[in-house]
């Protein structure tokens, strides 16, 4: 899945669930037995065990047997009874929880079968385009609710993507890793009980395929915003920016804003970076509004370098 870049400036930070989500590489899976909690000590964190599915519950929860305990499970529909699954112990706490390794898909010659994970996101992915999901983020929550703090907008845009779901996968292989605690990954989409799984599966495999992210949404209160982030081609990149080579571990970032204020109407702030260097085109669609601007380039270019960060071009024009 997808990694922010880190010239982004976000921060990734497995919280257990009482269902399989639906993920690429690996599914998060939590037992909903309470009266487990006592017998969790048996496993060994990190260590893979062989469980069984012993029998089917409703639709998506199965009994499963792992070393000499029996836990509910919800696998979703791609489970079937007898069959054996590889997992991985994570934590004890607040309920047992494991991570469930990808099956292989078998084919022979006349035969090709899917792995569960295929198979269930398959299922996700029919059911986003039955319903006409849009490629494209809609937010439903405010991002800020200081619009005047330039500081605290740009922590909260940062949290905004950052917690925005595309990127959980990401996150958990981090805590995985013990990289990251998986109480941060409480507030994720993936996490809350009234997520559309299937639109926020076809936003992801979107974003991936496209290295793209299109957000919508409100920014502060009663004020809607386009934004658009995508990796930049590297070649285009250095024929437009400075004439130092990149480094090659970085990769280019262009984001795009878009706002229609109700007094300066429609501007778009366009930001190319790379390797610590910035190049910004600001464009409104209003002669008075460009002369604001103009007036108040100076003050942006300085606090862009008091920042740390080397611009190299900031320019202001009319949007025609």
């Amino acid at each position: 899945m997808l990694k922010l870049p880190d010239n982004l400036g976000i921060n990734f930070g497995v919280n257990p669930v009482d269902r399989v989500l639906p993920v690429l590489a690996v599914e998060n899976i939590g037992s909903t037995l309470q009266e487990l909690n006592a017998r969790a000590t048996q496993f060994v964190k990190g260590q893979e065990y062989v469980a069984h599915v012993l029998s089917k519950v409703d639709d998506k929860a199965y009994l499963v047997k792992v070393d000499n305990a029996v836990l509910k499970m919800e696998l979703g529909n791609a489970a079937q009874t007898g069959q054996t699954l590889q997992l991985r112990y994570m934590q004890d706490s607040p309920v047992p929880t494991f991570l469930l390794a990808p099956t292989i898909a078998k084919s022979t010659e006349s035969t090709t079968q899917l792995s569960p994970a295929a198979t269930l996101l398959g299922q996700y992915l029919k059911e986003a385009e039955s319903s006409g999901v849009s490629n494209r983020y809609e937010a439903t929550a405010v991002v800020t609710h200081s619009p005047k703090n330039p500081p605290v907008i740009a922590q909260d845009l940062k949290q905004t993507i950052s917690n925005s779901g595309l990127f959980y996968e990401s996150h958990l292989n981090e805590a995985v890793q013990g990289q990251r605690p998986m109480a941060a990954l409480i507030q994720e989409p993936q996490n809350q009980h009234n997520t559309q799984i299937a639109s926020l599966m076809a936003q992801q495999l979107a974003t991936m395929e496209n290295q793209r992210i299109s957000w919508h949404g409100e920014v502060w209160p009663g004020q809607k915003m386009d934004w658009d982030i995508h990796f930049q081609d590297r070649q285009s990149a250095e024929e437009g920016a400075h004439q130092e080579s990149f480094n090659e571990e970085s990769r280019p970032v262009s984001s795009e804003l878009t706002l229609h204020l109700p007094n300066l109407g429609s501007v778009t702030a366009r930001l190319n970076v790379a390797d610590g260097h910035m190049r910004i085109n600001i464009s409104a669609q209003q002669a008075s509004t460009l002369d604001l601007l103009k007036g108040d380039s100076h003050s942006l270019a300085k606090s862009i370098k008091d920042n740390g960060l080397k611009l190299d071009a900031l320019t202001v024009v009319l949007d025609e």
